[in-house]
């Protein structure tokens, strides 16, 4: 399956690249910021938005598989988000079945060999926020974070390269910032 961008390009001409990197830079944001918080709940809430306006993004680019995958993650954080209310939301058995939805649609969407890395990054995005420490999210994280870095430097994708390279900087700096300093 294709999703065909030209005739929007067309009919919007310069605007539309505006409007392509406006949104990449809401998403940028959002996703760079979001392993700066503290707390889980705000960490996964600015991912969440974060991973809506890169569908969003990622639509506009015409790659199915990375909207697919992103808009799968916001659907799964959503649900994470609700763990304590929910005792089912973080169940091996949900975890799996948002791994398996990942895989599959990653799957199905798959036009060219850097498409794994969204597949990847699917896979590490639904384990980091699963997790229940905030050090184990951000450990994950930096897994997922590399994997998209890796997709948008091989599709070219500057404002999506920036936003990688920033996440996978910022979470390093929250591992280093928020480490346990009883263990040294």
């Amino acid at each position: 399956m294709s999703f065909n961008v030209d005739g929007l390009i067309e009919a919007m001409g310069f605007s539309y690249y505006i409007l392509v990197y406006a949104i990449g830079i809401i998403a940028m944001a959002f996703s760079v910021f979001a392993f700066q918080f503290k707390k889980r709940v705000t960490i996964i809430l600015s991912t969440f938005l974060g991973q809506v306006s890169w569908v969003l993004h990622f639509l506009l680019q015409g790659d199915l598989a990375s909207a697919i995958v992103c808009g799968l993650s916001a659907v799964m954080l959503a649900i994470f988000t609700k763990k304590d209310q929910w005792k089912w939301a973080t169940s091996p058995i949900t975890i799996i079945i948002c791994i398996a939805l990942n895989s599959v649609f990653s799957i199905l969407f798959f036009k060219v060999w850097s498409d794994v890395f969204p597949l990847i990054a699917g896979i590490f995005v639904v384990i980091a926020n699963s997790r229940s420490s905030e050090k184990r999210l951000r450990q994950f994280s930096l897994i997922w974070c590399i994997a998209w870095l890796l997709n948008s430097t091989f599709k070219f994708y500057p404002v999506a390269f920036a936003n990688d390279f920033l996440c996978t900087a910022s979470a390093i700096i929250a591992l280093v910032r928020y480490r346990d300093k009883s263990k040294k």
